[in-house]
């Protein structure tokens, strides 16, 4: 068993569920049960647009708990920590999943998906659609389902490609209707909190201190611990260590994994001051949060 919270390639994705493959990171899957990825928590390191089509199930995104019916959406990016678990007899899904490569391939804007408000890290990732919408958002599935099985034909990737920035457009529409989106085109502002969340979901691990952001990023750590507490209502420094904490909480949920793992798995020198780093930001020590989160 895994000592850390699971990585599911898109190669060992695409082995488990992919019916059709536009290319090595774009595949969609039809209707199937999701029973291999229920049990421990895993991130992807593509995105995933889920639709459920039959059946209940609860979706733990980030250790927050919803629920999965008919017509419920999840949006997941490589920031997100997944779990799906109770699921009926009868829960079944769709899915589309994709790197950001594979999207932005022909783009000159490489943080193209970070304009879908659904993709933002701030943002719901489970989202519920009315019959209309969902009747929209499981055509246009389909055409790309039909798509992909045209093998030989010429243009299979790139009309693939068009169809799904339709439906990621189609689902911004949904999302915006369930929030108020504030609309246009990125402020720098914005666009250093995307750079700066890019950094924070590879870097958390060895890297706890605003300072090193700033670097990497050529700014002040004092205008960007500003300038990302305007843009998303939160300061730098308590981005980065809910980065950490969830991390942590995660590993601490399987008690296979000493709390001395979970201490060096996260490049804490010793357990004693990963212990008070987690008290301070949780307000209970390690083996506290393992006692109260067993279930």
């Amino acid at each position: 068993m895994s000592k850390k919270v699971g990585q599911l390639s898109l190669s060992k994705f695409a082995d488990l569920y992919a019916d059709k493959l536009a290319s090595a990171d774009f595949f969609v899957a039809d209707e199937k049960q999701l029973l291999s990825l229920s049990e421990y928590p895993y991130r992807s390191d593509g995105y995933i647009i889920g639709i459920c089509t039959r059946g209940t199930a609860q979706v733990e995104v980030n250790l927050q708990i919803y629920e999965s019916v008919q017509g419920a959406m999840l949006l997941a990016t490589p920031f997100h920590v997944l779990r799906i678990y109770n699921s009926s007899e009868d829960f079944l899904c769709r899915f589309i999943v994709f790197s950001k490569a594979f999207l932005t391939e022909n783009s000159v804007n490489s943080h193209f998906l970070e304009s879908f408000g659904y993709f933002k890290n701030a943002s719901i990732p489970v989202i519920y659609t009315d019959t209309s919408d969902t009747k929209i958002v499981q055509d246009i599935y389909l055409l790309l389902q039909q798509k992909l099985a045209l093998e030989t034909h010429p243009y299979r990737v790139e009309i693939s490609r068009s169809i799904l920035m339709t439906l990621l457009y189609e689902i911004q529409a949904v999302y915006e209707k369930q929030h108020t989106i504030i609309k246009g085109k990125q402020t720098r502002k914005q666009e250093l909190n995307v750079l700066f969340q890019d950094l924070v979901f590879h870097r958390y691990k060895e890297h706890r201190n605003v300072q090193y952001y700033a670097d990497a990023l050529f700014v002040s750590p004092k205008h960007l611990t500003e300038t990302i507490k305007e843009v998303t209502g939160r300061t730098a420094g308590e981005w980065i260590d809910d980065a950490v904490i969830l991390e942590a909480k995660v590993l601490l949920r399987n008690h296979e994994i000493s709390i001395a793992h979970v201490a060096d798995d996260i490049h804490f020198p010793d357990q004693s001051s990963f212990g008070k780093y987690f008290k301070k930001h949780t307000g209970m020590s390690p083996s506290d949060y393992r006692v109260v989160s067993a279930y």
